[in-house]
């Protein structure tokens, strides 16, 4: 509970900011923004599978992983979501933009290139757009978005929850998404 009350002083701290962002300072609001989602995201989601299983993990995250994110976004002043070419839920597909950088970071991928640390776009006005891909570094994703035994339970309440999920078959080291955090007034 300390680590949280820390995370969120560190948050409202860093991003109480009155007037135009420069890049430099969104990029470093991007930055640290991106690192709190996934610190607060992984850290309840592990603590969940070691607790519960990854039954309840997926519960977990099916009914937390939204207010978790919007409780980020809201401690930072910035709009934050989830985005995958392949999502789980509905919520987190791409739109054409993100589309188009999601397949250029895969192609890099594929080719054996390293994905950017992020990219930024400017938005005019002091308004920026930040992206960070997530990449499958950890093997607690796996359990959930690896290669899931069909007929499992695992497999049948992924169903349940997400008939059109498209999230499973990932190894370690590929793209899963990305992070796209809206930055500015």
């Amino acid at each position: 509970m300390l680590k949280y009350a820390l995370l969120s002083f560190a948050l409202s701290s860093v991003f109480v900011y009155a007037g135009v962002l420069s890049e430099e300072q969104a990029i470093q609001k991007g930055s640290a923004v991106s690192v709190a989602l996934v610190q607060k995201l992984s850290s309840e989601l592990k603590g969940q599978m070691q607790m519960k299983g990854a039954i309840e993990a997926l519960h977990f995250c099916s009914q937390n992983a939204l207010v978790l994110t919007e409780q980020v976004a809201k401690e930072s002043n910035a709009q934050i979501k989830r985005v995958s070419l392949q999502n789980r839920n509905p919520i987190n597909a791409a739109n054409v933009e993100e589309q188009t950088l999601l397949r250029k970071w895969e192609k890099l991928g594929h080719f054996g290139n390293p994905l950017p640390a992020y990219e930024i776009r400017d938005r005019s006005n002091g308004e920026y757009t930040y992206y960070k891909p997530i990449v499958i570094n950890n093997e607690t994703c796996l359990k959930c978005h690896g290669d899931i035994l069909p007929g499992s339970a695992l497999s049948k309440e992924i169903q349940t929850l997400y008939p059109k999920d498209k999230a499973t078959g990932y190894a370690m080291g590929d793209l899963r998404g990305m992070i796209v955090i809206h930055l500015g007034k």
